[in-house]
């Protein structure tokens, strides 16, 4: 099918099997697992608290404005769950799972612009069999949103580039894009596919050229679509939210920040696993596009983003895998486009340096990798022996197909091999493995013993912070009451009436030795790497 060039001569065959196996890797089974902490819960709630109150303005957890991000995830969270009246885990990961469809047909219309539809294609498949990419895709965060809107904005901007008659139209809609990103995760939606721009222009020696009216009209556009909202906040709750908002949860962030601080080379560590197996592609595919003196204006343009961003994220003090989202475009691209020329022979490298060596070693890695992580399932986690088993010989034998494939010189067949081990294994976690870890994460079913035995009583929730309180909110249906020390529950406590507080392990530990009343537990779940208590002052 790859080599077929009928395939390629309209969009329909690529778009029709680009939505087909997004809809395999994104929606397959969405529902299949409860919310996990961190920020699944939290931003179901906000959503449902939207529902509830019908102010869509102001977000809100556990009725307590939340000023984490813009609230235009939440927005679609919740939109999408009018029509049922309450949030689920499928409506709340809906705006990821379509968005991350959207970024791998963006990716499609970007690879197409940049060098054919073949390599687009390719690309986009690439992207969405990604790790991190098909991660986000499934949760329920505003990372798979926000970021798609950068490809849009970027994918924009290069259609404008290459079609002066079209550019101010291209760019209306890059800004309308962008204002959508900036409504989603705040002000990066705007500086990192601006500063790709900037850097790729003045590399280019044009941005003179592009410093027109068409430039202020989008920032014009910009400042329409995204100030209404922050003015809207400001006076319903005031400056210290606006603050927090823009400055404490970015700047602050960047700078100096008080959670996720990892050293500056994390990504160097992290982005090959995110980016596997494509990652033992991308040295002989940057290789590839260095020698083809023949794309320049490619090759700028994705270094540009690339580097550009990479550097960003390594810059700031804080680090997290899915902060690097925005840029797996470019590296998707690049390996696609090194793809493409191997199918058609037309690679700067040798076939053994090129992409022998590499997929060698890739079958290595899956084939050794597979027997390792049996082994220390095997060990440490033997409960999980009996799922995982078939998942690992899933994963060895795409090693040994990998391995054959390119020893017989079989590209076509090869690239088609691991898109389809991908799938197969992607498949495999969602409809096995996932259920399994389920019942390790979730917190549901103790939020549900909790309602019944708390019924309408009192009830708090002490040593377990905003970010991971999500899930209890959302699945006792309640609204907590928050304690901030030890002093604020032993006040609860001291009443005649009975009442209730979740409290981690660790924070009823040391409250049962300093209370000098009766405290009882009675429920207690480890959820995740947490045990936590339903606590009453009486039994």
């Amino acid at each position: 099918m790859l080599n077929r060039e009928e395939f390629f001569k309209t969009d329909s065959p690529s778009l029709i099997i680009l939505v087909l196996f997004t809809l395999a890797m994104f929606f397959l089974s969405l529902g299949g697992r409860d919310f996990w902490a961190p920020d699944e819960g939290e931003y179901a709630q906000i959503s449902q608290e939207m529902i509830e109150s019908g102010d869509w303005i102001i977000p809100r957890l556990n009725g307590i404005p939340s000023a984490q991000k813009p609230p235009f995830f939440n927005w679609a969270a919740a939109a999408f769950s009018l029509p049922a009246g309450r949030v689920t885990e499928v409506t709340a990961r809906l705006p990821s799972a379509i968005m991350g469809m959207i970024g791998v047909l963006a990716t499609y219309w970007l690879g197409k612009g940049l060098f054919g539809r073949r390599t687009g294609f390719l690309s986009a498949l690439i992207l969405a069999t990604s790790p991190i990419y098909l991660h986000q895709a499934r949760w329920v965060q505003v990372d798979m949103v926000y970021s798609a809107f950068v490809y849009l904005t970027l994918a924009c901007f290069y259609h404008g580039y290459l079609n002066d008659a079209k550019r101010g139209k291209y760019f209306l809609l890059g800004a309308l894009l962008m204002s959508l990103g900036t409504l989603t995760k705040g002000p990066a939606a705007i500086v990192l596919p601006g500063s790709t721009i900037l850097i790729f222009l003045i590399l280019k020696r044009r941005l003179r050229e592009f410093l027109t009216r068409d430039l202020l009209l989008c920032l014009l556009v910009c400042i329409l679509i995204v100030s209404p909202w922050y003015l809207a906040v400001y006076l319903r709750v005031g400056a210290n939210f606006v603050w927090e908002l823009i400055i404490r949860h970015n700047l602050y962030m960047f700078f100096e920040t008080w959670s996720h601080k990892r050293p500056f080379y994390y990504y160097l560590i992290n982005l090959p696993w995110e980016f596997f197996p494509w990652i033992v592609f991308l040295p002989a595919a940057i290789l590839n596009t260095l020698a083809n003196d023949k794309e320049r204006d490619q090759r700028l343009f994705l270094f540009a983003w690339f580097i550009g961003m990479f550097c960003f994220f390594s810059l700031s003090e804080a680090k997290q895998a899915k902060y690097l989202l925005p840029l797996f475009p470019s590296i998707a691209l690049i390996v696609g486009r090194f793809w493409d020329d191997i199918l058609s022979d037309r690679q700067s490298l040798s076939y053994k340096n090129g992409l022998l060596l590499p997929a060698v070693f890739l079958a290595v890695v899956m084939v050794f990798g597979s027997a390792a992580a049996a082994w220390v399932v095997n060990n440490k986690y033997p409960e999980f022996l009996k799922t995982s088993l078939p998942l690992g010989t899933l994963f060895a034998l795409s090693g040994a197909a990998v391995f054959i494939m390119a020893l017989f010189r079989l590209k076509r067949e090869l690239f088609a091999t691991i898109v389809v081990s991908l799938l197969l294994i992607a498949s495999y976690l969602t409809i096995i493995i996932n259920p399994e870890i389920n019942h390790y994460k979730t917190a549901k079913p103790f939020c549900e013993e909790t309602v019944k035995i708390a019924k309408d009583k009192p009830l708090g929730i002490y040593g377990i912070f905003l970010h991971q309180m999500g899930p209890y909110v959302f699945y006792t249906g309640r609204k907590l009451k928050i304690f901030d020390d030890e002093g604020e529950v032993v006040g609860f406590f001291n009443t005649q009436e009975r009442v209730f507080c979740i409290m981690r392990d660790t924070y009823f530990n040391s409250f049962k030795d300093k209370y000098n009343g009766p405290v009882y537990s009675l429920s207690s779940a480890s959820i995740g790497h947490r045990k936590v208590h339903l606590v009453s002052n009486q039994p």
